[in-house]
C-alpha cells in the first residue's frame, strides 16, 4: 500500500503541469482574472516555485462584496502576493501541528491542521481559510481555499481590534505608538488590560524613564513564533528594546515569560497574532524589568506623585497623568 501512494505522488510530480493550466483546470478564472490585470504578479508566478495558496471564486467574489477595490491594482497585487509562499512547496500530507510560510507579501501565513483538515490563517479578525484541494503543479501545491488571505494590519490597528487599549494608550502617551508602528521584524507582549490595572498600585513608583523601560521590555529584536518557543523549550536569556533580558519557557502546557522583576510568570494567552511584519503574543501579566536599572531615581516624578489617589479602574488614566 505505501508502494501505491509513493509511485502516484512520484508521477504526479513528473506528469504536474504548469501553474496557469493547473489554475485554469480547477477553474480559479477569478483568480486568473487578478493575475493577469497585475504584470509584475502575473510575471512573478510564471516561473514560480513554492505554494500557491487559490481563492475560490465564490470567496474572491465574497471579499469584492466586502469592500475590496479589485480595481485598485496596488491593493490587488499587495493580497495577491500574500497568497504564494516561495521556496519549499508545502504539501500539507501527513501534516500536523502548525507552520508558518513566509509569502512574497513579506508577512507570513499560518497552516494550521485540524480535525477536518488544514487551515489557513492570516491576519487577526479574518476567518480561517479551510484547504478544500491540493493540487500539485510543476513548481510545487496549489492549494485552494474557501476564504480570501488578508495581509495583516499594522500593529497599532491590530492592537484596536483585538481590545488592547490599556496598551494601545501606554504608548501613545508614552511617545512611543509612532516608534512601534514604524517597527517590523520584532514580537512584541501584549499585556490585557487587565494586566496592565494589576500594576497600577506601583505606578506611583515610577518615573518617565521607568515606565518606557516597562513598556519597550515588551519587545523583542527578531520574529519569535510559539512553535519556536516549544521547540526550544527553554530561551533563558532574550534580549529586549530595553536591553533588559526576559525568560521564556514552555512548561508542556503553557509558554510562560518572566522579567527579572516578575514574581510570577507572565502565561501567553493568545499566540501567534499577525501584525504587519511582526508577531504578537498576549500575556496576561506586565513583565516588569528591573527598574534601578532603568537610570531612574528613587523619587516619583512630580506628576506620578501627584496621581496618588488616582482610581486604578483604567491604568491608562494613571499613566497619562505620569508623564504630563
Amino acid at each position: 500500500m505505501k508502494l501505491t501512494i509513493t509511485i502516484v505522488a512520484l508521477l504526479q510530480v513528473v506528469t504536474a503541469d504548469t501553474l496557469v493550466n493547473v489554475l485554469t483546470g480547477a477553474n480559479e478564472t477569478t483568480l486568473l482574472s487578478l493575475v493577469t490585470s497585475v504584470p509584475n504578479v502575473l510575471t512573478a508566478l510564471q516561473t514560480f516555485n513554492g505554494t500557491l495558496f487559490a481563492p475560490t471564486n465564490d470567496a474572491l467574489a465574497a471579499t469584492v462584496k466586502a469592500g475590496f477595490n479589485a480595481s485598485d491594482l496596488t491593493a490587488v497585487a499587495n493580497v495577491l502576493e500574500y497568497h504564494a509562499a516561495p521556496g519549499t512547496p508545502f504539501s500539507g500530507v501527513n501534516f500536523t501541528g502548525s507552520a508558518f510560510l513566509t509569502t512574497l507579501q513579506g508577512n507570513p501565513v499560518e497552516a494550521v491542521a485540524v480535525s477536518s483538515g488544514i487551515q489557513i490563517h492570516s491576519a487577526f479578525g479574518t476567518l480561517a481559510a479551510n484547504v478544500v484541494k491540493s493540487l500539485p503543479y510543476d513548481g510545487g501545491y496549489i492549494h485552494i481555499i474557501d476564504q480570501t488571505l488578508i495581509p495583516p494590519a499594522n500593529v497599532v490597528d491590530v492592537a484596536k481590534t483585538a481590545n488592547l487599549t490599556a496598551l494601545l494608550t501606554a504608548l501613545t502617551t508614552a511617545g512611543l505608538a509612532t516608534t512601534v508602528a514604524g517597527l517590523s521584524n520584532v514580537t512584541i507582549l501584549a499585556p490585557t488590560n487587565a494586566a496592565f490595572e494589576a500594576i497600577a498600585s506601583i505606578a506611583t513608583n515610577l518615573t518617565t524613564d521607568q515606565f518606557k523601560t516597562i513598556l519597550l521590555t515588551h519587545i523583542v529584536p527578531g520574529i519569535v513564533y510559539s512553535t519556536d518557543i516549544i521547540a526550544a523549550k527553554s530561551l533563558p536569556k532574550v534580549n529586549t528594546l530595553s536591553n533588559q533580558t526576559l525568560s521564556i519557557q514552555f512548561n508542556g502546557t503553557n509558554v510562560l515569560i518572566s522579567g527579572s522583576g516578575n514574581k510570577s510568570p507572565a502565561t501567553v494567552v493568545a499566540a501567534d497574532v499577525l501584525a504587519d511584519k511582526i508577531v504578537v503574543h498576549v500575556i496576561d501579566t506586565v513583565l516588569l524589568p528591573n527598574l534601578t536599572a532603568a537610570g531612574a531615581s528613587s523619587t516619583p516624578t512630580k506628576a506620578a506623585s501627584s496621581a496618588v489617589g488616582v482610581s486604578v479602574g483604567l491604568f491608562a488614566a494613571v499613566v497619562a497623568s505620569y508623564l504630563l
